[in-house]
């Protein structure tokens, strides 16, 4: 079997495209042809040998005719494949249109939640807003979403809701996190507390995500601003420029980190580089993730591993990878007095801190790339 990860630009340095690599990766070990196939590239990925590059001068974001036109031009170019994984809903055009071309088989990976969820009453609390785009995107989809031969997403509620909305059940896989990368290392730990400027007697908080109303940098800037007032000497690095790639904020949380007057107290860090972040979850003392209904989260993850106590929102997947009070402290949704409270508790209580990271390394070890790619060949072979 020869399996093709379909993309337009990749890598962008969100969590899907780090799925797709650290999935394509165990398909390989487990000695099936995979690779990543895409127009081009952002930057020079790590693993460049997983990606067949196309060419072409393709938005990450085309318009929906764009979609349509080059994913025609695109299956021209996939005949050599027996299973077409498009792993969004741009790309789900050129899948489908080889299959009409070569009869391959299509395997739908599913990372957001459904366009349907995120125009409901229930899902515009997330989302706050849907864009027009998307909304055409979602009509095209469903005339073309028959023609799949399987579907999966990243978490059993992400498949509840897509059994709600779209009348289709995908197979839940969760994700894996390469241990040998992200693991604990007090060495680095001081040596980049040493080069930002972080004492022993700061706490330092981390959240690693792109910037967009679902994950709730307000929320966390704000609630930095409850702890600061309340005495606490703490600090915040966030990974939220406008590309990921430059040593500053993307301007919507630059206007709340300047409105709240958090300048010195809240750092911008790139997040291109593996090297980086594995730099970051080692120096920092608790991740905070306020992202509301986090489909999955990645990051979390990839922070359990190195062995930080988690916050998060109690909703979206989160529940299925932190238990609240094991691994980490969950709070209501949109709940800032308990985020501020469950952060606060962890401060106060360095035993309470260093158990629960424990905990969340030990609960890291069953995510598995190997499994994943078992389980998904399991469901198409």
């Amino acid at each position: 079997m020869r399996v093709a990860h379909l993309w337009y630009v990749s890598p962008l340095f969100g969590g899907a495209e780090n799925w797709a690599i650290g999935f394509s990766k165990a398909l390989l070990e487990l000695g099936v042809r995979s690779e990543i196939v895409c127009w081009g590239t952002e930057g020079s990925p790590k693993d460049r040998d997983l990606f067949r590059v196309l060419g072409g001068n393709v938005s990450s974001s085309p318009d929906i005719v764009d979609a349509l036109m080059n994913g025609a031009f695109m299956a021209e170019q996939l005949e050599e494949y027996d299973l077409l994984c498009p792993h969004h809903m741009d790309v789900f055009f050129p899948a489908v249109f080889a299959k009409s071309l070569y009869g391959s088989q299509v395997a739908c990976i599913l990372h957001s939640p459904p366009l349907g969820w995120e125009l409901s009453e229930e899902g515009l609390v997330s989302y706050r807003h849907v864009s027009e785009k998307n909304t055409r995107l979602h009509t095209v989809w469903k005339m073309f979403m028959p023609y799949s031969d399987f579907f999966f997403t990243n978490s059993k509620w992400n498949q509840g809701l897509f059994e709600k909305y779209e009348g289709i059940m995908p197979t839940p896989l969760l994700a894996g996190v390469d241990r040998e990368s992200f693991k604990p290392d007090e060495r680095l730990r001081e040596e980049f507390r040493e080069k930002l400027g972080v004492d022993a007697g700061t706490v330092l908080l981390f959240y690693s995500s792109a910037a967009g109303q679902r994950k709730r940098h307000e929320l966390l800037l704000r609630g930095m601003k409850m702890l600061i007032g309340k005495g606490y000497k703490v600090k915040c690095i966030l990974t939220c420029s406008k590309d990921r790639r430059t040593r500053r904020f993307h301007p919507l949380v630059q206007r709340i980190v300047e409105n709240l007057s958090l300048e010195e107290h809240v750092l911008a860090f790139p997040a291109a580089e593996e090297e980086a972040l594995i730099r970051l979850y080692n120096a920092c003392d608790i991740y905070v993730h306020p992202a509301n209904n986090e489909h999955l989260g990645m990051a979390i993850m990839e922070a359990m591993a190195v062995g930080k106590p988690v916050v998060a929102q109690r909703n979206g997947g989160v529940p299925e990878i932190v238990e609240d009070g094991v691994e980490g402290l969950l709070f209501k949704t949109d709940g800032i007095n308990e985020m501020v409270s469950s952060v606060e508790r962890l401060i106060v209580d360095g035993d309470l801190r260093e158990a629960l990271g424990k905990r969340a390394l030990e609960r890291s070890r069953s995510f598995s790339w190997q499994e994943v790619a078992r389980k998904f060949l399991d469901v198409v072979s």
